[in-house]
């Protein structure tokens, strides 16, 4: 269904980018880097799902967000 919703528009909802995007592509992510699933749900067959992925991964807010330092453990 997300293929086919990204096959005729850059983002979810359409060209612009919403909370729909930051809402649904940390999900893509985790499917894809942390459990390693990408080959089990045949990622490569997705290239829409697979571009806007990779273009919500370079926007800069993004990549801020995902180098926020540990939490200081209680001492």
């Amino acid at each position: 269904m997300l293929e086919r919703q990204l096959s005729d528009r850059a983002w979810i909802v359409g060209d612009d980018y919403t909370i729909a995007d930051i809402a649904t592509f940390p999900w893509v992510n985790n499917l894809i880097t942390f459990y390693e699933a990408g080959e089990l749900v045949g990622i490569a067959d997705f290239p829409n799902v697979t571009r806007a992925w990779q273009a919500f991964y370079t926007r800069p807010a993004v990549i801020r967000g995902r180098h926020i330092p540990e939490r200081p453990k209680a001492g």
